[in-house]
């Protein structure tokens, strides 16, 4: 047993000397019938057995003997916190609940009624979980939290619970607004665009959300909506485009799907755009950053160098007139 244990750290080491990128530990905490605070680790914080992790509940630290299994099959891994932390602060209407591993890696997370929170409080059968965004340059991760309708629906940092958005765009004459384009960040930044009828429909996971429309002419935001999505949540907007193009708004205008080639690029590096096989006519690129801030406007052409950026994650959308045609994600190395 101690040779397969000190093969274990001895892989741990290679890999992360390999790969600086911290796994996550925590993958999910509720609290049970009895008001028990459970936390549950992943099968990523496998790499971490055998080292220390020190808990906090913003007030109370412990650095308690967790004994991590090194089997993979053992995970998800259960431990009863609050035995361990008998005086907490944590309770499911508020808390700040945070990890560290080897003084290199933190994972903190807040819920409550107001302050800066990530998520509100838990109810009923409810659990927290963490999910993970990579940054551009692959070296480091930061921790998103989420919320379940309950722990059996998590599984290797993710829940089947989510949340359902729909939006209806329209002009001033009561007629669909469609491919209007819409900027969300969930756990992940992204871009919608509305059907014929006018219509959005998203699913998206229960945690901090943000919805924003931009006026197409005026580049004026119309619409910009933050709050903390709730599980099995329907949330439904109107959203008046106050614009009439001078085209027949009902035109129906071939969508695109376009692809760049390469989508990581350095300062100065070209991206050949393809369009496919669409009969679209395109006649300008609008970037924007992560945030769906408009960052610069672009005439067409097959063949686009980036501005100069700073490195990070961007949109490069494609529009044919007053109508977006397709939005794609590229990354900006230095």
């Amino acid at each position: 047993m101690r040779k397969i244990f000190l093969l274990v750290l001895f892989s741990v080491a290679v890999l992360l000397s390999a790969n600086p990128m911290v796994e996550r530990a925590i993958q999910q905490f509720w609290f049970d019938d009895s008001g028990e605070l459970m936390l549950q680790f992943g099968n990523e914080c496998l790499s971490m057995v055998g080292f220390d992790f020190t808990i906090s509940d913003g007030v109370n630290t412990i650095t308690p003997v967790l004994n991590l299994p090194v089997d993979y099959q053992l995970y998800p891994f259960t431990i009863n916190l609050s035995a361990l932390m008998p005086v907490s602060t944590l309770s499911p209407e508020s808390g700040h609940l945070r990890l560290s591993f080897q003084d290199r890696m933190v994972e903190e997370v807040r819920w409550g009624e107001s302050g800066e929170v990530d998520l509100s409080p838990l109810i009923a059968t409810q659990s927290i979980y963490q999910s993970k965004v990579i940054t551009p340059d692959h070296e480091s991760s930061h921790e998103l939290w989420a919320k379940s309708d309950h722990p059996d629906f998590v599984t290797n940092y993710d829940s089947s619970t989510r949340s359902t958005i729909t939006i209806y765009t329209a002009y001033p004459d009561g007629s669909p607004a469609p491919n209007i384009p819409l900027f969300y960040q969930n756990l992940w930044p992204a871009w919608a665009y509305s059907d014929a009828e006018g219509k959005i429909e998203l699913s998206v996971h229960c945690a901090k959300t943000n919805l924003r429309i931009i006026q197409p002419q005026t580049q004026i935001v119309i619409f910009d909506e933050q709050f903390i999505a709730e599980p099995a949540g329907c949330y439904v907007y109107n959203v008046l485009v106050n614009e009439v193009s001078n085209q027949d708004l009902h035109q129906q205008i071939p969508r695109v799907e376009l692809k760049l080639n390469p989508n990581v690029v350095k300062p100065g590096q070209k991206m050949q755009l393809d369009l496919g096989n669409s009969e679209a006519s395109p006649d300008k690129l609008r970037l924007f950053d992560v945030k769906g801030r408009i960052v610069g406007e672009y005439p067409f052409t097959e063949s686009w160098q980036p501005p100069q950026l700073g490195s990070g994650v961007y949109f490069l959308q494609l529009w044919q007139g007053e109508s977006a045609l397709d939005s794609v994600r590229f990354i900006m190395l230095k």
